[in-house]
């Protein structure tokens, strides 16, 4: 395999460390991989439900049914909003569920922490292909042990399936940039492999097939520069343009494989697919954001660089600006030396020119002239291309001003290009610092080495939630505490629930015999479902009031029904996450903690309803029913009777006859007949 790396044209840039040290890093790294592989077998389970998860579950059911009903069962075709995504995660998640013996949330979390882990290698071979072997390593090490990363594998459906398949985009990428002009076919297979997958979850991994456009470009341009003779550019393109296009084209195939509304207009849809989600407005509320409370649809135009600034490693976000001030400098040094070198050959010789034009027709890797020059030069347009890669989309979304909201979750596919740059620099700053002073390099891997560790603390404290990590620039996950975005995905409800029917098992035994108690939370009812087993029964409109409320933090559920005792907790760092208030009467406390038997709780039918919508307008806000990641306005009983996952398709049917499920697309903001790309209207009427 390693004598199979040497060989690989790609890696002429690669830095190295000599061949014993580049096979202990590559082993070092293998290693490392099969741990995260062992702690996701051993924690996959730990993980809570998130908001997302069922939507996304019922809607890749709909997308095998699309295919095994032989296209008659078209409900992927309209089903809420998430027909305008791809569904390549969602319909494999769903093939997944059906060979597994664990349940389905089980299993989709077990099958997103091997896509996360898919990430993790995509990354290695990113900064293996940049820095190395040792790049390599320290890259995936970096991203092992950035919580933001690590807490999303387990439970995010959408966000985390598309950061890998643009690490991987990318990868493919570089690789044709480098070996350009003699790119062996192979490579435009699987870029194309790639660019289809980013785009089979999110049409936004069309931005791929650009950069592919923009590389290749690139290159042309600066040959012809090179050689002094714009003829060439003609030349160049009408070589490069077939394999652009099929590698497009294949791209563009495999992402309508499991996309069934687009493929009933594979080149119009999706198209139209990107201008609504660039025009989605259905998910306005107010966030909290530093001392002040701003709107989703009005973020300010720091909310991405204070998220990604509190929520990458502060060593990773050291490294990234060290490699901008080092990119800098060399690319000024590059400026000067090319000028230099021009006025001292007086341009090229006519020997040069000639063979440029013999490149524009022969793809003979031998004629590539390498001078280290040209390796600079390249070396610097990798590097420029990646600072671009990062820059460009929030960018984009800031121009655009876009709805942000839940911290940098849309952005998360920007996260391992970060680590990549931070792990490639900290390799060469090894490096370079080892060539000089070797009591130098045994200090700064002292620093890494308490780096690691400190991650590995904090990783551990906050388990299962490492998605809610916060660095120390911000004062760690207590001093983002209701000034930022923390369990904004419900996670914490699992743990609530745990810790509740423990309490009651422990604390007044005999009547948690007796039957199930009655609970309420800021949360969809077909999620609190899966939580509360025999001992507890979800609130009904005619039935009891609760004895018990269970909220987290965001929009500060947790402050209902203050005038209730608080029971129970769900901490870390010392930071509550989840409150339980105990609901009953005081008499009532009382009988049962002294072991006697209460009475049977009795209530009106129109007490109980009055005071249940009267919940649901505190808890409207809260409750990602109301308001999907996919825009859906559908009142409650709707979101429940089509979320579902699994449960046979009387839930779709009843969600398709009630109130705004009769129209998937009104409820997007899309009337019958109208265009589309047009902005969505008001939230009062697509909720009304």
């Amino acid at each position: 395999m390693l004598r199979r790396l040497a060989a690989d044209p790609a890696t002429r840039l690669q830095p190295s460390d000599g061949a014993r040290w580049d096979a202990a890093f590559d082993m070092a790294s293998a290693l490392l991989g099969a741990l995260v592989l062992m702690l996701i077998a051993l924690t996959f389970q730990d993980y809570g439900i998130t908001w997302d998860e069922t939507w996304h579950m019922s809607y890749g059911r709909h997308v095998i049914h699309w295919y095994a009903s032989g296209f008659e069962d078209d409900t992927a075709l309209y089903y809420r909003a998430d027909y305008l995504y791809g569904g390549g995660f969602d319909g494999l998640g769903y093939l997944a569920r059906q060979i597994s013996p664990l349940d389905k949330y089980a299993t989709i979390h077990l099958f997103g922490a091997l896509i996360g882990a898919l990430g993790l290698l995509g990354t290695w071979k990113l900064g293996r292909l940049l820095g190395g072997p040792a790049g390599g390593f320290v890259s995936l090490l970096l991203l092992v042990l950035t919580p933001v990363w690590y807490g999303h594998m387990f439970a995010n459906p959408k966000d985390l399936p598309f950061a890998v398949g643009y690490v991987w985009a990318l990868y493919y990428l570089l690789r044709i940039f480098i070996t350009l002009p003699a790119v062996p076919g192979r490579e435009w297979v699987k870029a194309s492999l790639a660019l289809g997958a980013a785009m089979s979850v999110r049409i936004a991994g069309l931005l791929t097939i650009c950069y592919l456009l923009m590389l290749i470009g690139l290159w042309i341009l600066w040959r012809a520069r090179e050689a002094r003779d714009a003829r060439l550019i003609p030349q160049y393109i009408l070589r490069y343009l077939p394999p652009f296009a099929l590698t497009s084209l294949g791209a563009w195939a495999l992402m309508l494989v499991l996309w069934p509304w687009a493929q009933l207009a594979p080149f119009r849809r999706p198209l139209i697919a990107l201008a609504r989600m660039s025009a989605f407005n259905l998910h306005e509320r107010n966030m909290p954001f530093g001392a002040r409370r701003v709107s989703t649809l009005n973020p300010p135009g720091d909310y991405l660089l204070r998220y990604f600034g509190f929520k990458l490693p502060e060593l990773v976000i050291a490294l990234v600006l060290g490699a901008l001030v080092v990119f800098v400098v060399r690319l000024v040094r590059l400026r000067r030396r090319a000028k230099s070198e021009r006025l001292a050959q007086g341009g090229l010789t006519p020997k040069r020119r000639r063979q440029a034009r013999v490149l524009a027709k022969v793809a003979d890797p031998k004629l590539d002239v390498d001078t280290p020059l040209a390796r600079e030069r390249r070396l610097l347009a990798i590097w420029g291309f990646l600072a671009f890669a990062i820059l460009f989309p929030p960018l984009y979304a800031i121009a655009k001003r876009s709805p942000l909201y839940d911290g940098l979750r849309h952005f998360l596919f920007l996260v391992p290009l970060f680590v990549v740059i931070a792990g490639v620099t900290l390799a060469a700053l090894t490096r370079r610092v080892a060539r000089r002073s070797k009591a130098a390099a045994w200090g700064l891997q002292a620093v890494v080495l308490a780096h690691c560790l400190r991650m590995v603390v904090a990783m551990i404290q906050v388990h299962p939630y490492q998605y809610l990590w916060f660095n120390g620039l911000v004062g760690g996950l207590p001093g983002a505490y209701l000034r930022y975005s923390t369990d904004y995905y419900g996670a914490t409800y699992k743990e609530a629930y745990e810790d509740l029917r423990e309490h009651l098992w422990e604390t007044e035994r005999e009547r948690f015999l007796l039957g199930p108690y009655v609970v309420s939370a800021c949360m969809p009812e077909f999620v609190a479902k899966e939580y509360l087993g025999p001992n507890f029964e979800w609130r009904r409109r005619s039935g009891p009031t609760p004895e018990f409320w269970l909220g987290y933090t965001r929009n500060n559920c947790y402050l209902q029904k203050e005038e209730h005792p608080e029971v129970l907790r769900v901490e870390r760092q010392g930071v509550m996450l989840n409150m339980t208030r105990d609901r009953r009467a005081e008499d009532e406390r009382d009988m049962v903690s002294g072991g006697r038997t209460p009475p049977k709780r009795t209530g009106t039918k129109k007490d109980a309803q009055a005071e249940a919508e009267a919940e649901d307008a505190e808890a409207e806000d809260s409750e990602e029913t109301q308001e999907s990641d996919a825009g859906d306005g559908s009142d409650e009983e709707d979101s429940m009777s089509e979320g579902a996952d699994e449960v046979g398709d009387a839930g779709d049917d009843a969600g398709r006859k009630s109130g705004s499920g009769s129209s998937p697309n009104r409820r997007f903001g899309i009337e019958p007949g109208s265009d589309p790309t047009r902005p969505p209207p008001g939230r009062e009427e697509v909720e009304g």
